[in-house]
């Protein structure tokens, strides 16, 4: 098969069986989970069949023409590093898969979760295969989309919504950046194509001799650190944690959050032998390792202990990648490499354990726990292997990776020049500590000491089935094999991806034994000082708790959410600025707008003596087209001065036909077809809302004031209209483009309707933007035709949750909404100021009362009239 095609299967295939999972749901129920693990197996086995043709040094790619007018091709390319990946991403997900079967209960929304995961699978895919930068953006993007799905699953619980909101917001939005960046990377080589630009020496140089170097590293490094939660972006990954455990053991610990990572290693020809990309990559990897260390050690959630010792072992990637001198551009490349492939294993096992013990005991809170090695022993097995890999005990894998971590940084040293830079073992050694106290608190806490007695803890506890019990036994077996025998791995996995980034490079020896060397030493002091450490570990975490008590303000958490809080307070208050009157003062304020912009060009002829009606104009006119500007005149005077709705809108409509026809009668048949199919659709959806709507009768009487003022208004408007088309033929004539559409719409579109070629063609990006105002309007439409359901007077039920949370009677509610507008479940018409709002109990359930004054302050005045009358 043509390697394109065969890569694009594989990448395709999960996002094409998404369609199929509802039918599988119908045939397998609950067991759902199968098919799904079934297709990650196969693309497992068709990634697995190119190992052997990517160890002989061939990478398999193809790409089609997608937008080549801007180099854009749709391109897939495989090496070393993008076969490990999909490796990972894909036997992961096999286990994953296979062990919701068991986790989640079959009252949950299966399909809905599968599918999902099943998109979540392909975007990595394509992140891995992709071969040209645009293409690999937007996997990058659906991978922060697929996981907001995933992380909200939850949707009714606040802290899923909080979780899937924030990394939405840090990862997509950082993705923005790297887009700006790998624009830059356009624009120094002329070329979105990665295996192009790694393979050509001469991109190679002009990257890094760019004036744009610096500032191209900084932006795709936003990108690539958000996702893999490091420096101070990996607040979104805590949060994340709200997701259901084996989305958390795929996502956030062996897959996506290794899409930073994997894009640092893609990239590393380009930017690393720089000091640019030691002091950023290498620089942050060292401080994120450290501080993730240090705050993971006063967690008592068994997942945010996880997250805080992904985020830990994430930098330790991110700084192995980042060791880099000019002479020397990969010197950690190997290891880091190595302990991706390692760090997938052992924290995914943990993960799973974790959700094994949090599905037996009914709780993630560590306190809770103690004493169940007896009652599970085959988990406390699995614990205390991936645990100890983790923390680096040999003869197990992690243990293996961490030695070539010290080797690496004692390297890196030397090759700086020793003296200040021996800081940088130090700072490994510290990492390395922090690690071995978390890891062991894990087992220790957990299946040690005494059984704890508590309520909410079953008293009788065991190990689950064998469904949920061999994904983690899979991936334990793989680390003590790999600890045990690394060379088939290293052979098959690590060396290709090591030479993916670092063509030439010399062959990996790993062993458990290499006699007394720096690095050994190096471990003998970790293991030292993790256990001095772990003595301390309690009178350390009560230590953070204070601090963060008595000091609120520092935390990059806290910064976050003063921003989003101050950007929905911001929006509300420019809401509140522009939304507080009736229509008739919307159309006013851009009437005088008009009527200034227009008072500008007449004032400055005035001032210069020049003419202000022009004596070329014409004003013969021909008896039909005099007709249907009466008719056209008389239409408008009637939508504004008919007493009720259904009249203004059919004189309205009336408006639009007659224009309709006045188009044709110029000969734009065109035109005239869409000003039809226009008028027509609005004029039902018009009536629609109408119906919904009181009469217009509800309306108070125009006073002489305000027709003065409309009459004001209207008089302004004319006269500036009346200026701007007697002072036309002034301005100088300019030559017309249409030839340009004509001459160049065949040529450039294959189209031959000309006004298909420009709306479709020249001007798309306009008419996308039209389609998706016109699709906002139409749902905006139906939610409030949804939404005008009558209610006994102007009380309307709280928000369930929140009302159980906050609302006590006679007391004043946080959000104040009028009733009609969304909050929770309910509808609302806008907010109030919060003191016209009041909680009543009524029953069981509160109920929210608004004042009537604040009520008319705040809509219009047929609203506020509609509210009366229900009232009444």
């Amino acid at each position: 098969m043509d390697p394109f095609y065969f890569i694009a299967l594989i990448v395709l295939l999960p996002f094409v069986m998404t369609l199929a999972v509802p039918f599988a749901y119908k045939l397998m129920k609950e067991k759902v989970g199968w098919f799904a693990a079934a297709i990650a197996a196969v693309c497992f086995l068709l990634i697995a069949s190119m190992v052997p043709s990517i160890m002989d040094g061939n990478n398999p790619a193809g790409a089609v023409s997608w937008i080549p007018s801007l180099s854009v091709n749709l391109a897939f390319y495989a090496d070393g590093l993008a076969v490990l990946l999909g490796l990972i991403v894909s036997f992961i997900g096999i286990l994953i898969l296979s062990y919701s079967n068991k986790y989640l209960s079959k009252d949950e929304d299966l399909v809905r979760y599968y599918q999902y995961l099943l998109v979540f699978m392909g975007s990595m895919f394509g992140v891995a295969f992709s071969d040209n930068l645009i293409q690999l953006f937007i996997f990058w993007e659906l991978t922060s989309i697929s996981s907001f799905m995933l992380i909200g699953y939850y949707r009714k619980t606040k802290e899923s919504i909080y979780g899937a909101t924030k990394a939405l917001l840090i990862t997509g939005g950082a993705g923005l950046f790297m887009f700006v960046g790998f624009m830059c990377l356009f624009a120094i080589t002329g070329t979105y194509g990665i295996s192009e630009m790694l393979t050509n020496p001469e991109m190679l140089a002009a990257i890094k001799e760019s004036p744009l170097f610096t500032i191209t590293l900084i932006l795709i490094l936003i990108g690539a650190l958000a996702k893999s939660a490091q420096g101070p972006f990996f607040i979104w990954l805590p949060n994340a944690m709200e997701a259901p455990t084996p989305v958390s053991a795929f996502l956030h610990s062996a897959t996506m959050v290794k899409a930073g990572v994997f894009l640092v290693a893609r990239l590393h020809p380009m930017f690393s032998g720089t000091t640019d990309w030691f002091v950023l990559v290498a620089g942050l990897g060292l401080i994120t390792m450290i501080g993730a260390g240090f705050l993971a050690l006063k967690q008592t959630d068994l997942k945010a202990i996880l997250a805080f010792s992904t985020i830990s072992q994430l930098a330790y990637l991110m700084t192995m990648f980042g060791f880099t001198t000019y002479a020397e551009p990969g010197i950690g490349v190997s290891a880091a490499v190595f302990h991706l492939l390692n760090h997938a294993t052992f924290k995914a096992c943990l993960f799973l354990l974790v959700g094994i013990i949090a599905h037996e005991l009914h709780t993630r809170d560590i306190r809770k726990m103690g004493g169940l090695r007896k009652e599970m022993p085959i988990t406390f097995v699995l614990m205390v292997i991936a645990a100890a890999a983790m923390a680096g005990i040999p003869p197990l894998n992690g243990y293996l990776s961490k030695e070539l971590f010290y080797e690496s940084s004692v390297h890196m040293a030397e090759a700086l020049g020793g003296g200040i830079a021996y800081l940088i073992p130090v700072l490994a050694v510290i990492g390395g500590v922090l690690t071995f106290a978390y890891s062991f608190r894990l087992i220790l806490k957990i299946f040690t000491g005494k059984r704890t007695e508590d309520p909410d803890v079953p008293k009788h506890v065991h190990d689950p089935s064998w469904v949920m019990l061999a994904p983690p036994a899979i991936l334990a077996v793989l680390i003590v094999v790999i600890g045990l025998v690394p060379t088939p791995f290293v052979e098959a996995l690590v060396q290709p991806a090591v030479n993916a980034i670092l063509p030439g490079a010399e062959h990996l020896h790993v062993a458990l034994w290499h006699g007394i060397t720096p690095a050994f030493i190096m471990t003998i002091i970790t293991f030292a000082l993790g256990i001095l450490l772990y003595t301390q570990y309690d009178r350390i975490a009560a230590w953070q708790v204070r601090f963060n008590e008595k000091h609120p303000k520092i935390s990059l958490n806290y910064v976050y959410n003063t921003m989003v809080d101050n950007a929905f307070r911001f929006g509300a208050t420019f809401g509140r600025m522009l939304q507080k009157g009736s229509p008739r003062r919307y159309v006013g304020i851009m009437l005088a707008f008009i009527i200034f912009m227009v008072a500008i060009p007449l004032g400055f002829a005035l001032a210069t003596g020049q003419p202000i009606f022009s004596t070329n104009l014409i004003f013969k006119i021909a008896i039909s087209e005099m007709i249907l500007f009466i008719l056209i005149v008389l239409a408008a005077w009637g939508a504004s001065v008919l007493p009720r709705y259904v009249p203004m809108i059919l004189a309205s409509s009336a408006l639009g036909f007659f224009v309709a026809l006045l188009y044709a009668y110029l000969k734009a048949p065109d035109l005239a077809m869409t000003q039809l199919c226009v008028e027509t659709l609005s004029t039902i959806m018009f009536l629609l809302v109408i119906m919904k709507l009181r009469t217009k009768e509800a309306i108070r009487p125009e006073t002489n004031k305000v027709r003065l003022r409309n009459a004001f208004i209207a008089l302004c408007a004319a006269s500036a209209l009346f200026l701007l088309l007697m002072g036309a033929d002034l301005f100088p004539a300019f030559e017309s483009f249409s030839h340009y559409f004509m001459d160049k719409g065949v040529e450039l579109t294959g189209g031959k309707n000309i006004v298909n070629v420009i709306v479709v063609d020249f001007r798309g990006y306009d008419t996308i933007g039209e389609i998706s105002v016109l699709s906002i309007a139409a749902l905006a439409i139906y939610n409030l035709i949804q939404s005008r359901t009558k209610k006994d007077g102007v009380s309307v039920d709280a928000d369930a949750d929140a009302a159980s949370k906050t609302a006590v009677p006679g007391n004043f509610v946080p959000s104040c909404p009028i009733p009609g507008a969304p909050v929770g479940g309910n509808q609302v018409l806008g907010h109030v100021p919060c003191e016209d709002v009041t909680i009543h109990q009524n029953g069981d359930k509160p109920t929210m009362s608004v004042d009537e004054k604040s009520v008319n302050s705040h809509l219009d005045e047929g609203f506020s009239n509609t509210i009366r009358e229900e009232k009444k």
